[in-house]
């Protein structure tokens, strides 16, 4: 399961090198108490821009529609790829993406990565993060 975010141009920048730093962030925010709630999603706006929900959706679709393995329901994207063994359903909200995945690399990660490479990719229960560039900088080599 990861927490997909889109980060701000100059957090992302200011935390390239020390991505851990960014995660902790995240982390502590991800595990908050109900009662400091206020305080996290106020942390939470400074560091992460809002997704615009349908804009991405459309993005996504135009992108694949065409490919056998891939569909869509409402705000939910699915690769279903028999050959490589991938399910893969991505879940569009204003706050993050969602991602689950039988794969560690998920195809929707090139994709993301072409759409916006400041996405930074949480797995909260694994305490697994990168940006994506990085990840797929390292696949494609």
């Amino acid at each position: 399961m990861y927490y997909i975010f889109n980060v701000k141009d100059d957090i992302a920048e200011l935390y390239k090198n020390n991505p851990s730093s960014l995660y902790k962030i995240l982390e502590n925010i991800y595990y908050m108490h109900v009662e400091e709630v206020d305080y996290g999603f106020n942390i939470f706006k400074q560091i992460t821009n809002r997704i615009k929900v349908c804009e991405l959706n459309n993005e996504l679709y135009i992108k694949m529609h065409r490919d056998l393995i891939y569909s869509k329901t409402s705000s939910e994207h699915v690769i279903n790829d028999l050959y490589h063994d991938e399910v893969s359903i991505l879940k569009v909200k204003s706050s993050h993406l969602l991602l689950e995945s039988n794969k560690s690399y998920s195809s929707f990660f090139k994709l993301l990565n072409n759409i916006n490479p400041n996405y930074f990719v949480c797995d909260f229960k694994e305490k697994d993060f990168f940006f994506m560039y990085n990840i797929v900088k390292t696949i494609d080599v």
